[in-house]
């Protein structure tokens, strides 16, 4: 045969290859073999990087979407779930997605599949969670009312359990597989020292913002809160309101039971504040018996109403009980938003504080708004 002979042949060959990726034999499908590996090198490398990428990470929210946008993806679900456990009352709450109630559900340990999983610190997939004997409405169905199947997995580090994560399919979806489950195991390892990370670092920040009789923020953080919210507001055209707010009377609960029982009485309204208000929010003590509360996305209107219910709710309050003592307390509440009633920190934090005095001088143990583009009189 000629060499030309030869050179033809070779290239009708190639040709052939290149145009007939399914040139192997039907029987061992290697194609599919070798675009599985491709798919799965792929997914390896995506893992990699984000693994790298959360343990880098201080920042929870940044954590947060990283985990719904990039590993939600990977393993094909878009419904995830981040359980913290707080360490002082033992119980268990979301920290994502968050409550849309001011007032924050934390539920015990041992309740419903979640909680099962976190106190005893075992993970598995769950098909069609709402037909399991542990299923609890309130716990399991916060975040998807009707699933195909979970998986739930504890967040461990250092042989402690600091909360846990759960992924879900919808019920047109096909369920979890194991090797989905074997990726969210491993992924929980990273995802905790991350979580872990951030809390160290959030913790540190912590302790100059915040009061150390009430565990609210301090004055300092004001004018960040502040600032975020009005940039926040203008670029999304949404309202927020500002609270102040001032314990009627309150040196004479000093002159007449001491200063211990008054700091005593700050500490509980603190925590009477804390219980009131949404994730989203922020309770702040101003200074003495003085306190702020900054309520995101809530125009004026709605600011009336909440605060409205926080009066109802503290006159059936009694501060002091655990001395036996049972004193009811009241508060002045003086109420601006943004935009209406300023457009800078100066102007919003001076139309709440009067709003407030208004109170203070007239009744007390009620609440005022500022009137919006109209300055109040001293």
């Amino acid at each position: 045969m000629s060499k030309k002979a030869e050179t033809d042949k070779n290239e009708v060959v190639v040709k052939t290859f290149d145009q007939s990726p399914l040139a192997f034999p039907a029987h061992l499908d290697e194609n599919k073999i070798i675009q599985e590996l491709r798919d799965r090198v792929e997914k390896l490398k995506i893992f990699d990087s984000l693994g790298k990428t959360l343990t880098s990470s201080l920042d929870l929210s940044e954590i947060l979407r990283l985990v719904v946008e990039r590993f939600g993806a990977l393993i094909e679900s878009r419904h995830f779930g981040l359980l913290l456990i707080d360490a002082k009352t033992n119980e268990f709450y979301y920290q994502y997605p968050p409550d849309t109630d001011r007032i924050k559900k934390s539920f015990a340990m041992g309740r419903g599949i979640l909680g099962k999983g976190l106190e005893y610190g075992f993970g598995s997939i769950v098909l069609d969670p709402s037909q399991s004997s542990d299923f609890d409405l309130e716990v399991d169905a916060h975040i998807l009312h009707e699933a195909s199947s979970l998986i739930q997995l504890p967040l461990i580090s250092k042989g402690q359990v600091l909360g846990g994560v759960v992924f879900l399919t919808e019920k047109a979806q096909e369920p979890f597989t194991k090797d989905q489950f074997n990726l969210v195991r491993s992924f929980s390892d990273y995802l905790a020292i991350a979580i872990e990370n951030a809390s160290h670092h959030q913790r540190v920040q912590d302790l100059t913002i915040t009061d150390d009789l009430t565990r609210l923020y301090n004055s300092r953080y004001l004018p960040i809160i502040l600032e975020r919210e009005i940039a926040r507001c203008r670029r999304y055209q949404e309202a927020f309101s500002l609270i102040f707010i001032d314990l009627d009377n309150f040196k004479k609960v000093n002159d007449t039971y001491g200063h211990l029982a008054g700091s005593q009485i700050l500490t509980e309204f603190g925590t009477f504040l804390y219980q009131q208000i949404r994730s989203s929010d922020i309770g702040i003590r101003y200074g003495g018996d003085e306190f702020v509360l900054a309520l995101t996305k809530t125009a004026k209107k709605e600011a009336l109403h909440f605060v409205e219910r926080m009066i109802e709710r503290l006159h059936q309050e009694r501060f002091l009980k655990s001395r036996h003592l049972n004193i009811p307390m009241t508060a002045s509440f003086g109420i601006a938003s943004f935009p209406e009633d300023g457009q800078n920190i100066d102007e919003l934090i001076s139309a709440a504080d009067r709003a407030m005095y208004h109170v203070k001088k007239s009744s007390k143990d009620g609440l005022f708004a500022a009137p919006s583009k109209v300055k109040i009189a001293d």
